[in-house]
């Protein structure tokens, strides 16, 4: 007498599971859907903190700035100057810890990439709102930009000369 055989026994379809979950685990990996939405999370980070600081310069009638170190040290750091001594400020979104933002750490894998604001690294805003690549040199008179990556993608963040706008691309 024959048996006949209906459906799976249980060691088979636990090995049926185990590769499904692996096939999936490598196409998320492969095809990661939050890369963009990381990225753009960064971007629109750097964006609002030079933006809060533009905008903190117009409101105390002060100089204020924002230096970038690219990577490995991905970080910057918002200061007051007064074009000889640059203290770093408080920040507001973590009260009683300095203004220097680790995006690698805040995002996890976000680098910075490149910083072009007048031939450097840093930029510091006029109280009414000018963007200089520092206090005590002229004003930038072609666009600046930040250039964060991550996963092989990159994303701009651009400072206007004259106005101070800043956008991301």
């Amino acid at each position: 007498m024959k048996m006949k055989r209906n459906g799976f026994n249980l060691i088979e379809l636990v090995v049926i599971l185990v590769i499904i979950g692996i096939t999936g685990v490598v196409a998320l990996i492969a095809f990661n859907p939050y890369k963009g939405i990381k990225l753009d999370a960064g971007a629109k980070k750097v964006l609002a903190d030079l933006q809060y600081v533009r905008n903190l310069a117009l409101s105390t009638a002060k100089w204020y700035g924002v230096i970038f170190e690219v990577d490995p040290v991905n970080t910057y750091t918002v200061y007051e100057t007064d074009g000889t001594t640059d203290t770093v400020i408080k920040n507001p979104s973590n009260l009683g810890k300095d203004f220097i933002i680790d995006l690698n750490n805040y995002y996890g894998g976000i680098i910075i990439s490149s910083v072009d604001i007048g031939g450097g690294n840093k930029v510091e805003f006029h109280p009414l709102g000018k963007p200089y690549a520092d206090k005590n040199g002229s004003a930038i008179v072609s666009a600046g930009s930040i250039i964060i990556s991550f996963a092989g993608t990159t994303k701009e963040v651009a400072i206007t000369p004259n106005t101070g706008r800043i956008d991301a691309n």
